[in-house]
């Protein structure tokens, strides 16, 4: 019992370095809502510099831990002004790529100036142990415990009680509402970040002489960290301290009495990370300023005479013309590409930010290493069960995201990146080693593949799995897949309705990009006669996403780009030209820099810059510089009307509830085949929480929900759509950055599982149902199909929104708003289309609506909501003249008038 509180105590002093570093984590996102994944680096750099003051120069204390704290804190006050500010109007997922780029550039500029040997430092606090009870403590671990619970309540105490403190924290929820009384959220922003940069480089000082100043570790501390801060839930200084010290409790513990697992320790941070999560079930919050960009992709195009040129010209400069140091340099960038393809298809094309792919990589190259190793097992056998295995892998990863997104993702990855490198690659006994798994030559029909003899034949190898794993990503791209992988990135919300299985879509892009990681990783480990793990390790998944955001995480044409800052690449080949002893360290540095300046400059990195250009160009030579740009084709003939399958849509007694409040109670409703039915009532009503019942979006607490007497209650949403229930948002929720054609594609794309493997090989471009093609042309969008729904007019989009929702031919049509921001002549004209839908094409409509006269004058029935209670039900002429729906809308004290009517234009939203 002792030894278990002897330990107990010993994480304390773990934790407080943690909370150190968590405070100051917490105070930046407090400020400006970002998560800081360079705060690590930050305390690396603190500690650097108060290392230089001490034992480069020899100062005192006080002006070294002065120079290191206020440097880091200028750093801070323009890292925001420079950087962040400017991408306010940025994605979440652009803004936490921009702090990985920070970490590469902070890591590149220690490893610069300060090599990469680690330095030590005697700890300035009094070290005589103290015994309490028989369980030893050090003064210092005391001594930092006073200083974590004093900076915790001094932050608390701040954001309670001063101005500015609840300032801070009135920007934190409201940055808007915070400006109107006077704050500037620039201003929040700013002093934030100089002042968690300050508390990094404080908690770096203070931590140094207990995990040592190394450029590699002391930045991997965010782990922890954010798991410190993840159980504050980014909000509680107090209880982000007491999760640090759990942390660190349960670290230690893990050491003393799991010692038969090597890296255990290492996990732990993970799993609470993974447990905050899945299991609290609520994601990291997030802000932004205004309508969010994605970064442009590319079309997937295949030339295949460019194709063909380019991989006959390679071949041949690759295999006889290069000088034999070029061509080594080219066989690493193309190898890192393959794992950037990687990055491409699930960050780019799926939005999902994983900082495990190099992890995934080493999974394959260790067990294609250990089969070659130890079973003797050819190459490419070998290589065909390592894809397998890590296909498996990749499934398991692909869990968390079927539970988090976006930042929770990338925090979640990153920590099993670390566990994975902890209890695998260091674990001699799993990789054959301790200093790697030795696989010698391969051979490959025959053909010779020593890399040290014949480096070009590996090269040329690397190069045709280059080229064959980037047309298999290009097709996929123009797929069906691929439209269905852009539509969870865009909006998982609009792709579920349009029948996507969201889901299946993420464990596909995960799976996919497993397997391309899979690929890469054995073409890096398999160039060396040994595998050596530290090429998986954790920062190296960070220098991936980096160096495909450079390259252009939408285009296949960045992989190869992104690839040429790699260490030992084509980059390092062209240093070395003109300057030998170029430290490797520049390209890290020059990486993290590109990163941060493309995210302010051109997200779309280098090969969306390059592909605009050329654009640009080819347009100017065709067209002239003054030509508009061409005119969409005009839709192929379809037969009019495109009959829906007829289905009578049955709401009966459906109550919803979010906690203690009853939204809708009891609501009943019959939408049958070529009837318009109108959902009204005030403000709060319910009517747009009673269609996302109805269409799967919230689970009903009672009540039934049946489409052709079939009960569809507890489906999900995609398969109500499948089954003919579609519907469209008021807030329009298109995939913005797409265009007119692309979204109706989504929603024509067939049912089903077949096309995730055909599209490997072969994707076509479905054409768009009949009904999608009919919509087009009911609703005037034949010259508009092939423009980004970024460039249309609101009303516009508002019409496109309804031809995606008929373009699957449903039996019942649910529109929420849908004459919202549209003038009298174009109400007008939507209220013919949807009596014709409902006359000619048979499908049953319920129309949620604020604008009276168009309800009363299109609607065969309507269906009066108030505060979640249905009240009434009848005629449009009945409800015009209910006692009870006037004194809905205008007040109980109207509703004996004489005469009394609904009036026109009210009962909004």
């Amino acid at each position: 019992m002792t030894t278990a509180i002897q330990f107990a105590v010993l994480g304390l002093g773990i934790g407080t370095a943690y909370t150190l570093l968590a405070q100051g984590l917490l105070l930046i996102h407090r400020g400006s809502g970002v998560i800081n994944f360079a705060h690590g680096a930050v305390a690396m750099l603190g500690a650097y510099l108060y290392w230089q003051g001490r034992a480069g120069w020899g100062w005192d204390f006080g002006p070294a831990a002065l120079l290191a704290v206020s440097v880091a804190a200028a750093l801070g006050v323009a890292t925001y002004h420079l950087v962040m500010r400017p991408l306010g109007r940025a994605s979440a997922l652009a803004r936490v790529i921009c702090t990985l780029g920070l970490f590469m550039l902070l890591q590149g500029v220690a490893l610069l100036i300060w090599g990469p040997f680690p330095r030590t430092l005697d700890s300035d606090l009094p070290t005589a142990l103290l015994d309490l009870g028989g369980v030893q403590v050090g003064t210092d671990k005391l001594l930092l415990l006073v200083i974590a619970v004093g900076l915790t309540a001094a932050l608390w105490a701040l954001s309670r009680y001063t101005p500015v403190g609840l300032a801070i924290r009135a920007n934190a929820e409201n940055p808007r509402a915070a400006a109107t009384l006077g704050w500037s959220p620039h201003l929040l922003g700013g002093l934030t970040w100089g002042l968690g940069w300050g508390i990094a480089a404080v908690a770096g000082i203070l931590i140094a002489p207990l995990v040592g100043v190394t450029v590699d570790g002391m930045p991997l501390l965010v782990i922890p960290v954010l798991a410190a801060a993840l159980i504050g839930r980014l909000s509680s200084f107090w209880t982000t301290l007491a999760g640090a010290m759990v942390i660190g409790v349960l670290q230690s513990l893990v050491a003393r009495y799991v010692d038969f697992v090597p890296g255990a320790m290492q996990a732990v941070p993970f799993l609470v990370i993974l447990a905050v999560l899945v299991v609290r079930r609520r994601g990291v919050p997030s802000r932004s300023s205004g309508v969010q960009k994605l970064p442009t992709l590319g079309t997937g195009r295949i030339r295949w005479t460019w194709v063909a040129a380019f991989t006959a010209v390679a071949t041949v400069l690759m295999a006889v013309v290069l000088e034999e140091a070029l061509v080594i340099a080219l066989g690493v960038t193309l190898s890192w590409g393959i794992v950037l393809l990687s990055v491409v298809a699930l960050l780019g094309y799926t939005g999902q930010l994983s900082l495990a792919q190099f992890a995934l990589g080493g999974v394959a190259a260790l067990v294609a290493g250990r089969l070659v190793a130890d079973l003797g097992m050819p190459f490419l056998a070998a290589m065909a069960v390592a894809l397998v295995a890590v296909l498996a892998v990749g499934l398991l990863f692909a869990l968390p995201a079927l539970r988090t997104r976006g930042i929770d993702l990338a925090i979640v990855t990153l920590g099993l990146s670390a566990t994975v490198s902890a209890l695998v690659f260091t674990n001699g006994a799993v990789t054959g080693g301790y200093d790697g798994t030795p696989v010698g030559a391969q051979t490959l029909f025959g053909i010779d593949l020593d890399t040290i003899f014949y480096p070009r034949r590996w090269a040329l190898l690397i190069l045709v799995l280059f080229v064959v794993c980037a047309l298999v990503v290009a097709n996929v791209r123009r797929g069906s897949s691929g439209r269905r992988m852009i539509a969870v990135r865009t909006n998982e919300r609009a792709a579920a309705a349009l029948g996507v299985d969201v889901l299946r879509v993420k464990l596909f892009a995960f799976g996919f990009a497993a397997v391309v990681a899979g690929i890469g990783g054995i073409m890096v480990a398999f160039r060396n006669p040994t595998i050596l793990y530290s090429e998986f390790d954790p920062f190296q998944s960070i220098l991936a996403v980096g160096y495909a955001f450079i390259g252009g995480i939408g285009f296949v044409g960045g992989a190869p780009l992104g690839g040429t800052l790699v260490t030992g690449g084509f980059g390092t080949w062209l240093i070395h030209q003109f300057a030998p002893d170029a430290s490797p360290a520049w390209l890290s540095t020059i990486g993290g820099l590109v990163v941060v300046l493309l995210a302010l400059l051109h997200p779309d990195g280098m090969a969306g810059a390059q592909i605009q250009q050329f654009r640009h160009v080819v347009a100017w030579l065709r067209r002239g510089p003054a030509a508009s740009p061409p005119v969409a084709p005009e839709p192929e003939p379809a037969d009019l009307p495109a009959r829906a399958r007829p289905a009578r849509l049955d709401v009966e007694g459906l109550v919803v509830r979010f906690g203690g409040v009853t939204a809708v109670a009891g609501a009943s409703l019959t939408v049958a085949s070529g009837r318009i039915v109108g959902l009204i009532g005030p403000n709060g009503a319910g009517k747009t929480t009673l269609i996302d019942a109805v269409t799967g979006f919230v689970v009903p607490a009672e009540g039934r929900v049946a489409l052709a007497g079939a009960d569809i209650t507890r489906l999900p949403v995609h398969r109500r759509t499948r089954a003919g229930v579609s519907r469209s948002f008021q807030s329009l929720e298109l995939f913005e950055s797409s265009t007119v054609r692309e979204n109706l594609a989504v929603a024509s794309d067939p049912a089903g599982s077949r096309t995730y493997l055909t599209d490997l090989v072969a994707s076509r471009r479905s054409p768009l149902t009949p009904a999608a093609v009919a919509a087009v042309r009911e609703l005037g969008l034949e010259e508009f199909l092939d423009v980004p729904v970024n460039a249309l007019s609101y009303g516009r989009r508002r019409l496109v929104a309804i031809a995606r929702a008929v373009a699957g031919r449903p039996s019942v049509l649910l529109l929420d708003e849908p004459a919202a921001g549209l003038d009298a002549a174009e109400t007008a004209e939507l209220a013919r289309v949807l009596r014709r839908l409902a006359e000619s094409w048979e499908i049953g409509v319920l129309v949620v609506e604020h604008d009276m006269s168009f309800v009363m004058s299109l609607c065969d029935e309507l269906v009066v909501l108030n505060f979640g209670h249905q009240i009434a039900r009848g005629t449009p002429e009945e409800i015009r003249r209910d006692p009870k729906v006037v004194a809905a809308y205008l007040g109980a004290e109207h509703a004996g008038a004489d005469r009394a009517t609904v009036p026109a234009g009210s009962g909004e939203r």
